[in-house]
């Protein structure tokens, strides 16, 4: 079985940067839309300087207002946001997790390939629909 996540070529940049990239695809989208930064952000119980900030990549966004952002601005998915592969330009702390069942590394690596490939293959069948 080919892994679909070899076949994609991943970015690496900065967080921050991947927060201004998906601001401008916001301002672009709302924007093609004619809505105002108001509008936007009274749908995502937001204030409109927030949305601003977004917007600018000033501002972070958690997941759940994402979800409403995408149903905000009329979309069929995140991926119409961000961009289609990201690698951080710089290593991620490692997260430490209490509780629950410790997963051996042949069972995490077995975790990490299903994910990457679930993801992989979102972003080629947008590609290619």
């Amino acid at each position: 079985m080919t892994n679909t996540a070899d076949k994609l070529q991943f970015t690496a940049m900065s967080d921050m940067e991947l927060y201004r990239r998906l601001g401008r695809a916001v301002a672009k989208r709302r924007d093609e839309l004619g809505m105002t930064q108001a509008e936007v952000a009274t749908k995502l119980g937001l204030s409109r300087a927030s949305l601003a900030n977004l917007e600018s990549g000033r501002q972070r966004i958690m997941v759940h207002q994402l979800f409403a952002l995408v149903h905000a601005l009329k979309l069929n998915s995140i991926l119409e946001l961000v961009p289609e592969t990201w690698t951080p330009a710089e290593p991620l702390p490692e997260i430490k997790v209490t509780g629950g069942t410790v997963l051996s590394p042949q069972q995490q690596s077995s975790v990490e390939s299903l994910l990457a490939s679930a993801f992989a293959e979102e972003v080629l069948r947008k590609r290619n629909p």
